[in-house]
């Protein structure tokens, strides 16, 4: 392998004495859409929190573009986006109070445009003011992925992302994360069923 893209190596991740991988091995090029697949409980989650830096692993190497993520000179944090299927937005704030926070912490000092064009992509810019509580599941879920087009990145692990989605909903995410990768970008993703629309490079299930 190159020295480019993310390479986890030998990892094991517990909890509470549980082991949920065992010596794991990932290598996600630059240009390449990965999907991971297993069971409800098999570890895909906790995977994906550790090589978000949410999860500490036990033991083993986690590297971008030939650097460890937690070397003070990586630039790894500032390239990822995170979207997990518990979607870390605040319930009080209103759509563009969260998205404008997102964008603000990638140094993005008026996202307003941005936030604009992302809400009208996704259907929902006339709810920028809406609580964020006051929405759907599906709703809800189309604010997380605006971030996708707000903020820069050159790698997005989503954590089941198609879930409550409409089926227009759908094609345009599939169309996106296709975009992303043949610009060079680097795409992990889980669900529970191979998505149709998205030509994968990659495909790979973890057991109990």
């Amino acid at each position: 392998m190159t020295n480019k893209g993310l390479l986890a190596s030998d990892l094991t991740i517990s909890r509470a004495e549980h082991v949920l991988l065992e010596g794991a091995e990932l290598e996600l090029a630059p240009s390449t859409i990965t999907y991971l697949y297993g069971e409800n409980g098999a570890g895909k989650t906790s995977l994906m929190r550790c090589l978000s830096g949410l999860l500490q692993a036990d033991s083993g190497k986690i590297n971008w573009n030939g650097q460890s993520i937690t070397s003070l000179d990586s630039e790894y944090f500032q390239d990822l986006i995170f979207l997990a299927h518990a979607l870390s937005m605040k319930a009080e704030l209103t759509i563009f109070e969260n998205l404008s926070f997102y964008a603000r912490l990638r140094g993005i000092k008026d996202p307003k445009s941005l936030i604009d064009d992302a809400t009208s992509q996704l259907g929902i810019a006339q709810l920028q003011k809406r609580r964020f509580a006051e929405l759907s599941a599906g709703q809800q879920h189309k604010v997380a992925l605006c971030r996708l087009v707000i903020e820069p990145a050159k790698i997005w692990i989503l954590d089941e992302p198609f879930v409550n989605l409409d089926k227009a909903t759908r094609h345009w995410l599939a169309a996106l994360i296709q975009d992303f990768a043949k610009q060079g970008g680097v795409v992990l993703f889980t669900s529970h069923h191979e998505i149709e629309e998205l030509a994968i490079d990659q495909r790979i299930g973890i057991e109990h």
